[in-house]
């Protein structure tokens, strides 16, 4: 396998490694604690995490949490100073580390798989494939940090709530185009409701320059009417964060790529969709990626929200085309993508936007 990037300076690999079986054996999930409370064999693995600086001096450990079954972690690798490091080859070192480590907790741990008797095994059994990213822009970063730190709270709203979060294909229902392979996460109910909108907010224009638009979205929400909006462009954003304030605001997120399998929404929309506020929704097919949007996809995304919303209500637009906020710094027009590019040759799908490639050894 061919890995491309940069063999010089820092660059941050995010992995993703699960339990084989996925027992819920590294940790336990509490309502209102922000990390996992770690169980024996939780806490050995850590002790991997926490000495990579030791055994390496070029690795840095920015960011882990250990769920019950899976382990998440970024890492900051220095090529200035260690040019031979090579991450695949590190999963597998970590993972026998840790394996290892584990071998060396005293047996029985006490805490049992979720739904078997007995006592917790006391080695790790990884499973064979594992999932590799790399984040190339700080955007990049700053959203797999905030997937990492936010990934115990999405767990439990999903566990409460696994209707929200369930990935619903071939949507039917008479606001829809039967013709669209439309698929959703979140309230549906609110595809039924008479008083959607759609807002249309130009990138090309300053979020002051459109604050009685947005004052105007946010003041028919808290009126029971439902805004239908891509919220991409920066005014469409500052809308989105407004409505999030929102407690009794409820709308609707489309979106200009496919929900694949395996669809993990933000931090932030998953506490809407847990509240019963939000419904994610798409018209594009799972395989269209959500790591570049494109101008064609973003315009149709915008013509199908006004169809959606027919006369239901007048729709709140500014003038100025489309969503897109500009120029990628790789040159590709559109949304920044919160996607870190995958390795030449990984294929699979990600969670949320972060979209881990998995490897398959």
């Amino acid at each position: 396998m061919h890995l491309q990037f940069h063999h010089h300076g820092k660059q941050f690999f995010f992995f993703t490694a699960c339990l084989q079986g996925r027992p819920q054996v590294l940790s336990t999930l509490v309502e209102g604690e922000k990390r996992p409370l770690l169980t024996p064999l939780g806490e050995a693995v850590q002790a991997v995490l926490v000495g990579t600086h030791g055994r390496n001096p070029a690795l840095t450990m920015s960011d882990y949490v250990i769920m019950p079954d899976h382990v998440h972690f970024l890492l900051i690798a220095d090529y200035d100073r260690d040019p031979t490091f090579d991450p695949i080859s590190f999963m597998h070192e970590w993972r026998g580390l840790a394996a290892q480590k584990v071998g060396e907790v005293p047996s029985p741990a006490p805490i049992p798989p979720r739904g078997c008797g007995g006592s917790a095994p006391d080695r790790l059994v990884w499973e064979r494939g594992y999932w590799i990213s790399l984040a190339w822009y700080a955007e990049h970063r700053k959203a797999i940090r905030a997937y990492i730190r936010g990934n115990p709270a999405r767990a439990l709203w999903k566990r409460a709530h696994p209707d929200r979060f369930a990935l619903h294909q071939r949507l039917r229902h008479a606001s829809l185009d039967p013709a669209l392979p439309w698929s959703g996460v979140g309230d549906l109910t609110l595809i039924a409701s008479p008083f959607r909108f759609a807002v249309r907010l130009t990138r090309h224009r300053e979020v002051a320059e459109q604050e009685a638009a947005i004052a105007e979205a946010v003041e028919r929400a808290q009126r029971g009417m439902i805004p239908v909006c891509g919220f991409i462009s920066p005014a469409e954003r500052e809308l989105q964060r407004r409505l999030r304030a929102e407690p009794t605001a409820r709308w609707i997120k489309t979106v200009p790529h496919g929900l694949r399998p395996g669809y993990d929404p933000s931090l932030e929309d998953s506490r809407a969709i847990a509240n019963g506020q939000l419904l994610i929704l798409s018209s594009f097919p799972p395989d269209v990626p959500g790591d570049s949007i494109t101008r064609a996809n973003c315009e149709l995304m915008n013509s199908r929200i006004l169809a959606l919303c027919g006369a239901a209500a007048e729709p709140i637009q500014t003038v100025g085309e489309g969503c897109l906020p500009g120029p990628l710094p790789n040159g590709r027009e559109g949304a920044p993508s919160l996607n870190p590019a995958p390795f030449r040759g990984h294929g699979g799908s990600a969670p949320g936007l972060l979209g881990p490639f998995r490897r398959k050894p």
